[in-house]
């Protein structure tokens, strides 16, 4: 006569993660489509273009470069770098939102994250755009590679993990709310 284990752990959702891969398509795809509308780009991505490059020109006086902007255009004596669509933390936000959105949470914890989150990726982009302009008049060959691949990828990387630094803390209050 054999014992059966009973397993406590709750078995994966498959309707859980349906519904997650629905609203984090949804609002990534929907992202991407509203991106592409003229009005969007003009009333929307071109302002956070504007302010990335005004808050990347103010890091730069921070650290003692003189730079002035022109709109998107952060301007020095020496070198110039244009802040262009994609040049933005627009699409890593919407990734991360996404994935906050799909997930259990309350609304307030997505609220949160989706905040905060938000914050720390915009300000990382600052940093993104100021390293730029300044390789770019320091290093010019390395600027290209920085630019498309490196910074890219940093970006997507660092919206998996601030989703995850999330996934964990909404876990956590889970565990502490039930007992």
């Amino acid at each position: 006569m054999g014992v059966n284990p009973v397993s406590t752990t709750k078995s994966p959702n498959p309707a859980g993660r349906g519904r997650f891969i629905i609203v984090f398509l949804l609002v990534v795809g929907g992202y991407f489509g509203l991106s592409s509308l003229e009005w969007v780009d003009r009333e929307v991505v071109l302002p956070v273009l504007k302010v990335s490059a005004a808050g990347a020109s103010w890091l730069l006086a921070l650290i003692g470069v003189v730079t002035q902007t022109d709109g998107v255009l952060v301007k020095g004596p020496e070198f110039s770098v244009a802040v262009r669509s994609g040049c933005d933390p627009l699409a890593p936000i919407a990734l991360m939102s996404g994935a906050m959105l799909g997930f259990p949470a309350s609304w307030r914890q997505r609220l949160l994250g989706m905040v905060g989150g938000g914050v720390i990726l915009f300000g990382l982009n600052l940093v993104r755009v100021a390293s730029l302009y300044l390789t770019g008049r320091a290093h010019s060959s390395w600027f290209y590679s920085l630019h498309q691949e490196w910074w890219p990828a940093a970006f997507i990387v660092i919206a998996l993990l601030l989703w995850w630094v999330w996934l964990n803390w909404v876990q956590q209050a889970g565990r502490t709310t039930r007992g």
